[in-house]
């Protein structure tokens, strides 16, 4: 049996537990939050223990791993107690808010030998794998372009972690960064970017749109255009290739054709629901914790996304294009 510790018991705690409960060999072993009755909460729901803080929490007996998933703001502290305390780390993208601090993590949990895994959820979407394992075999011939278009409506309460910039880090680092890792995993590194934002909702401090290109640095391109003021929901990935393209709708329906007049269709269903990715993100971590294998998804993925998307952050608050790496910057403050 693993046992896991929850850093951590808001929103996203309650899909980790829910999705942990259908891992065959797994349980959800103790959880703390700085609110203890929300981390009553979860425990009563799930049938565990709450703990006090974070020290009571990573040394709670028989712990296999811990799982961060706080507002961004606290990751840095969380990571380094759990490396001291020698506890595999599963956390919640963004890894941190900033490349230094992500930085400081991943040289301390190498230095410690204390498996870091990123939680990019998107990465474990079925149509998300098979674009990308087709891509890789070749079927689709050589990357030319790839897209990502989320739009929905998300009510941000004036007083929520998740208006403000510098605890959340935005818009960017809080939900396009999904979409700036689904072009990662597929064109590899970038060399520029550019980026538009725009903010309509005057109650909070950051942006609630965000359109971006992307040029590879191996050749091709690709745009991320997110939002969170659409009253219809849509959402579209695509990828061309040299002999073919294709798209995936709504995260439900894979489309498209290859070079050769090959049509591609796989559809998951209209029932079909989010909440298998993070079901399949669990098994995988739970599995590979198990089998002592490297996690899918590691710091250092992590620390590429972040980095990209800070890059989209400049890009749109500077209004000119930022090539990468990206190095002096420290602190969401510094971008304003």
């Amino acid at each position: 049996m693993i046992n896991v510790g929850f850093i951590g018991a808001g929103g996203i705690a309650q899909t980790h537990a829910a999705a942990l409960a259908q891992v065959e060999g797994a349980r959800l072993a103790a959880v703390t939050d700085t609110v203890y009755e929300r981390a009553e909460s979860l425990a009563h729901q799930f049938e565990t223990r709450a703990v006090a803080g974070l020290a009571d929490l990573i040394r709670f007996p028989g712990l296999d791993i811990v799982y961060i998933l706080t507002p961004p703001h606290g990751h840095l502290e969380q990571m380094l107690a759990a490396i001291a305390a020698g506890l595999p780390i599963f956390c919640e993208k963004p890894l941190t808010l900033t490349l230094p601090d992500a930085d400081q993590v991943i040289v301390a949990a190498r230095e410690a030998g204390v498996p870091l895994m990123t939680g990019l959820s998107h990465r474990f979407h079925p149509l998300a794998v098979q674009a990308r394992e087709m891509l890789q075999a070749g079927e689709l011939g050589d990357f030319v372009a790839a897209w990502s278009h989320r739009l929905t409506t998300l009510a941000v309460a004036p007083d929520s972690w998740l208006g403000q910039r510098s605890i959340s880090g935005g818009l960017t680092l809080q939900f396009a960064m999904h979409d700036l890792d689904w072009e990662l995993w597929l064109g590899g590194e970038v060399a520029q970017v550019s980026a538009q934002e725009v903010r309509t909702n005057p109650a909070i401090d950051i942006e609630d749109n965000l359109w971006a290109l992307l040029q590879f640095r191996q050749g091709g391109s690709g745009s991320v255009g997110v939002s969170w003021s659409a009253p219809q929901p849509h959402t579209e990935r695509g990828l061309i290739g040299s002999r073919g393209n294709l798209r995936i709708i709504n995260q439900r329906r894979l489309v498209g054709q290859l070079a050769n007049g090959r049509v591609l269709e796989q559809d998951l269903g209209d029932d079909y629901d989010w909440f298998d990715v993070f079901v399949r993100e669990n098994r995988d971590v739970i599995n590979r914790l198990r089998q002592g294998q490297a996690f899918s998804v590691s710091g250092e993925d992590g620390r590429q996304a972040l980095e990209l998307s800070l890059a989209v952050q400049r890009a749109a608050m500077t209004q000119r294009m930022v090539f990468l790496p990206i190095l002096s910057m420290t602190t969401p403050e510094e971008m304003v």
